[in-house]
């Protein structure tokens, strides 16, 4: 994806003067003479418009763009749907929207508020809000209540208390209002069906780690179990107590036993577990892996508190070789004592 170039003035720390400057899918590139300047939409914290100055506040810096005449506002829009575009890479999210606009937007995550104007979509499984700063957010519409509408304004709750608002989306708020409830009925229906059916036919689908699975269980976990996405066979489980979990990863590919502790209440680390891993779905390697040199990661990170939940409460992991049993008991035994 490219936006054309523009002819700009850019102040920044490593590039100061006039440059020729072009949106990318990746990043924002600044040419001036044979010196070359880029940004990374995953450093990107904030995009601000006033008084035909762009400023860009970064990871690294503060970078300003001016000097671009007529062409500001379409450059800032520009800039904006390409910075949207990475976020839903980011979010992995893929479908076609079932409706797109411009309003305002609200939401509360543990204690902590956002607020201002973003771009709005709903998609068949999820809404998005993507706001021209990094708290852009997917709510999966399987783990929300109903949704509630009010003059205006449309409300939804997760089932673990965040609450999400948009509002000033046009006169046809109620016929969004509609689409959204057809669209979370649909696919919580489909989310119920399928855990129905892992639960009916989990001993088979366990295959070898079925005997992870016994362990766990020997050694006085409560067992859960989920699947990533309704378009993959892969599932997880994991066994919870007192304040550890081991959670095992059901794919074809082979992977360790992942170790978390956590000051939660059992219930609380559970669902996070669940919101974590149906926000990775296909891309399982972003709950572990490092992402320090992965841009597109760090950007679904940054925008998933169940994600950040999760890596943060990292413990180790197990690998799959003789002594994982004994490893397994010493680390759920010695729940309580952390």
């Amino acid at each position: 994806m490219s936006s054309g170039t523009y002819n700009c003035r850019v102040n920044a720390d490593t590039l100061s003067g006039e440059a020729v400057c072009a949106i990318g899918k990746e990043e924002l590139q600044f040419r001036a003479g044979n010196r070359t300047f880029t940004v990374n939409y995953a450093d990107v914290k904030d995009l601000r418009l006033l008084n035909y100055h762009l400023f860009i506040e970064t990871s690294g810096g503060k970078v300003e763009v001016s000097q671009l005449g007529l062409q500001t506002e379409d450059f800032f829009e520009k800039l904006w749907e390409a910075y949207n575009a990475r976020c839903l890479d980011a979010l992995f999210v893929e479908d076609e929207p079932i409706f797109t606009r411009e309003g305002d937007y609200a939401y509360t995550e543990q204690g902590e508020e956002r607020h201002g104007i973003a771009k709005i979509s709903l998609h068949s499984d999820c809404l998005c809000l993507l706001p021209h700063n990094n708290g852009a957010r997917r709510i999966p519409l399987c783990f929300t209540q109903e949704p509630e509408a009010e003059p205006f304004k449309i409300s939804l709750r997760l089932d673990t208390g965040e609450q999400y608002r948009i509002s000033r989306i046009g006169r046809d708020t109620e016929a969004v209002f509609g689409k959204m409830c057809a669209a979370r009925t649909k696919v919580i229906r489909k989310w119920k069906a399928a855990h129905d059916e892992l639960s009916a036919q989990l001993s088979e689908r366990l295959g070898e780690r079925a005997d992870e699975y016994r362990q766990m269980e020997a050694v006085g976990c409560r067992m859960v179990c989920g699947l990533y996405s309704l378009d993959d066979t892969g599932f997880w489980f994991a066994g919870i107590k007192e304040g550890k979990a081991a959670v095992e990863l059901v794919t074809k590919e082979q992977t360790a036993t992942y170790l978390y502790t956590f000051n939660t209440s059992d219930t609380g680390f559970e669902h996070a577990l669940r919101h974590a891993m149906e926000s990775a779905g296909m891309h399982r390697e972003v709950i572990f892996t490092d992402i320090a040199d992965k841009p597109l990661y760090r950007m679904t990170v940054e925008r998933s508190r169940a994600l950040r939940f999760l890596r943060a409460h990292n413990a180790g992991r197990i690998i799959h070789s003789g002594g994982w049993s004994e490893r397994l008991r010493e680390f759920i035994s010695d729940a309580g004592n952390q």
